[in-house]
């Protein structure tokens, strides 16, 4: 259990030194600013770290690079451009990669308002779509008025490099439009809002936001921060979103490339399932990714850290007692949710051991990506799996400490949202604070 915390106010800029273990109540008015805001994502960590991270360590030198292995919606890579450095991320989900190309992509703002007139227009002339997602059930998902303007919406972004060209310009405001119609589709879907997990409620029902009137509030909102994010930015940034697991041929991908500054935020244990999180987005563009259907999800989740959904087959030769991590107390962690929990102890343990694993792989992989006296600043919460608490901060350091890392400082902040509107009592427990973890490579 959690002792009680004292708390440090700090309104909007973190200060450059931290005193150990200090608890920090980050207090701001907006962590949406710019193009943060583009679109929902669970679990999203707070600007205010990575700016501080780049801060303290870059010390205003522009020729430098920036790397969030993790990149989810690509907070770290907003920063690092809009801070004038160019930045990399990585990330094993498709659409997560995307929604970062897109928030750290500078546009023309010229062919960016014809296209989007464009696309108003035709929306308004109510032509028929032609696109279908592949779901059987989209109908329980979706009413048919919502079907049809979905899809003709997606049909119409589809026309849009035979209208106007398929130049590298042409594409990047596509994208945009296709993340611009991605983020209203929780709102016009039947699915519960406030869930984590995609489904229909039966005791709370929803009123669907009509489909075109969200759609065109939205595009507006996009084109003006695109607009003005592309106008406080260098256009000698450069941003490289890599789609890949960060676990595993991470240094290969990243040969040759100098990196001054690593900061991420990683999954954390049986916490957040991202493509269900996802689902009804990727019934409608999906396509773009291999991952329409549910059963293509599906087979993506097997590889992405921290994720719960395995099969029996893969853990039953497990046991905690002749798989040994060689950390002693996580060991004996390990042993108490398998002995104590009679229902899921076998596999909520071998799900954790397995985390644990992966993220050994990937501090061995950054050992290989960063030289000597590079920062690595990472933000990540503590878990409760099957009712025994997870020290998921201190064990990462043991792991990060015997893969070429010292820690430097470990404090932490107040959560105050996420992004998530719920808790995660059985997904890894509640989370209130969020540990920041500084490792310098040796």
């Amino acid at each position: 259990m959690m002792e009680t915390l004292e708390y440090q106010f700090v309104k909007e800029i973190i200060p450059t030194e931290i005193e150990e273990k200090s608890i920090l109540n980050i207090v701001t008015r907006d962590v949406n600013t710019h193009t943060h805001g583009f679109h929902k994502y669970p679990a999203k960590f707070i600007p205010h770290i990575p700016k501080w991270a780049i801060g303290k360590y870059l010390n205003g030198n522009k020729d430098k690079n920036i790397l969030d292995p993790f990149c989810g919606s690509g907070t770290t890579l907003v920063e690092g451009v809009l801070a004038g450095y160019n930045v990399i991320g990585v990330d094993i989900d498709p659409l997560s990669v995307m929604i970062s190309k897109v928030k750290t992509t500078r546009v023309d703002e010229a062919e960016l308002k014809k296209i989007s007139v464009w696309l108003v227009n035709e929306i308004k002339a109510k032509k028929k779509g032609t696109f279908k997602p592949d779901c059987e059930t989209i109908e329980h998902w979706f009413t048919k008025d919502a079907i049809k303007k979905l899809s003709a919406i997606r049909t119409l972004i589809n026309q849009i490099p035979e209208k106007f060209g398929d130049s590298k310009k042409v594409k990047d405001i596509q994208d945009l439009l296709l993340i611009c119609f991605s983020s209203i589709i929780r709102r016009v879907s039947n699915a519960d809002n406030e869930s984590q997990k995609t489904y229909v409620s039966h005791t709370k029902v929803k009123e669907p936001v009509e489909v075109n009137e969200l759609f065109f509030t939205q595009l507006d909102f996009f084109v003006d921060r695109a607009i003005n994010f592309s106008s406080v930015t260098n256009s000698r940034t450069k941003n490289k979103i890599i789609h890949s697991s960060s676990a595993t041929l991470l240094s290969k991908k990243l040969k040759e490339v100098q990196i001054d500054l690593a900061v991420t935020s990683p999954p954390y244990i049986k916490a957040i399932d991202y493509i269900y999180n996802q689902m009804v987005e990727l019934f409608w563009i999906g396509d773009l990714f291999q991952m329409q259907t549910q059963a293509q999800q599906n087979e993506k989740k097997i590889q992405y850290i921290g994720n719960k959904q395995i099969s029996k087959v893969e853990f039953i030769d497990y046991t905690p007692y002749n798989t040994i991590l060689h950390i002693d107390k996580l060991d004996e962690k390990l042993q108490q949710v398998y002995d104590t929990d009679r229902k899921n102890g076998h596999k909520h343990s071998y799900v954790t051991f397995k985390y644990f694993v992966e993220m050994e792989k990937h501090f061995a992989e950054m050992s290989k990506c960063l030289r000597s006296g590079t920062h690595y600043v990472m933000v990540v919460g503590d878990s409760n799996v099957s009712d025994i608490f997870i020290d998921t901060a201190d064990f990462l350091i043991d792991i990060a400490q015997r893969n070429g890392f010292r820690i430097t400082n470990k404090w932490g902040y107040k959560i105050k949202n996420r992004f998530m509107r719920f808790d995660r009592k059985g997904r890894g427990g509640i989370i209130e604070i969020d540990w920041v973890l500084d490792f310098e490579k040796r």
